[in-house]
């Protein structure tokens, strides 16, 4: 089936293979969206597209482990994944999904009545999930366990089983130390109901939380934050290398914090998602069309900025 649109919604890689969660709807009908996870093949400077994964609803976010295992999430409240696990719970009565050409194994639950959007983990025993309506949830091998949140998450991440972050709209930023989630106190000056786009944790005591509002926070859940973004900008994701740090700043381009100045890398291609990959960093536009693609900066590759057509 053709649809109206096709769009890059998320991107990790492996090795020298890249997966890319893409999403399919006509304009007219946006709730009936699909997806799929595909397998991206570079080559001589050249990308070969495989479905890795098919669903017919649509997948929101993904998450891959250290033993290369891959975790997404869907609309209706199933995560998938090829790790080796028996979950107890099947999936959504009316989910179908494939592999494509592929040979794998996918395993599936449904843990949740509504859409899930965000995905991050330690190891394949330590998964969280966050849902639109608000419940986290956490994968701790055998079983999942349900955490009370507010509601509309945008992204979660985390450097250990005990240091994990979830952002969202409504001025919400919560952390979890091991055994509970409590809210960050916002830093004088951020408004109240601001939406907060993501966040990428560098360490315990280094994070960078993105809002909407332009701010930028900088700290940690013991320490505090303190904002140095700025009111020119409104900010869609953050993403790091080496621990510089990269910005999706939408209409106004990608940007990289130098020294605390905002210095625009690119100002076309209107970036609203930044995602990581080996020794990489990638800006997924906002208009992709006629066809899928996104943005990789390598630094030190012999063509740094390439454009992905996937």
């Amino acid at each position: 089936m053709e649809y109206e649109i096709v769009h890059v919604i998320d991107v990790t890689a492996r090795d020298d293979k890249d997966y890319a969660l893409t999403t399919y709807y006509n304009e007219a009908s946006p709730i009936n969206a699909v997806g799929s996870v595909q397998a991206l093949t570079r080559n001589n400077g050249s990308t070969r597209s495989r479905t890795f994964l098919g669903a017919n609803f649509q997948l929101n976010a993904m998450w891959l482990s250290l033993k290369g295992n891959l975790w997404v999430v869907d609309d209706q409240g199933d995560v998938f994944t090829n790790a080796s696990i028996n979950f107890k719970q099947p999936p959504f009565e009316r989910l179908k999904f494939n592999s494509g050409s592929f040979d794998i194994k996918w395993n599936v639950t449904e843990i949740f009545k509504g859409q899930l959007n965000a995905i991050w983990g330690t190891t394949d025993e330590d998964v969280w999930v966050t849902s639109f309506a608000g419940p986290a949830f956490h994968w701790g091998g055998q079983s999942w366990s349900k955490y009370t949140l507010p509601k509309a998450p945008n992204a979660i991440d985390g450097s250990a089983s005990d240091d994990v972050y979830v952002v969202g709209y409504d001025g919400n930023i919560h952390h979890f130390n091991g055994n509970e989630w409590t809210k960050i106190n916002l830093p004088s000056g951020i408004p109240q109901q601001d939406a907060f786009t993501d966040v990428k944790v560098l360490s315990r005591g280094k994070v960078f939380i993105t809002g909407r509002s332009g701010c930028l926070l900088v700290g940690n859940a013991n320490d505090g934050f303190t904002d140095i973004g700025s009111a020119k900008y409104s900010w869609y994701g953050v993403g790091a290398i080496d621990e510089r740090i990269f910005l999706a700043g939408g209409e106004q381009g990608i940007f990289e914090l130098i020294d605390g100045q905002f210095v625009c890398l690119k100002d076309k291609g209107q970036p609203v998602g930044v995602f990581e990959t080996p020794n990489a960093i990638n800006f997924i536009p906002a208009e992709q069309q006629p066809n899928p693609w996104f943005v990789r900066y390598e630094p030190g590759a012999s063509r740094e900025w390439t454009k992905v057509n996937t």
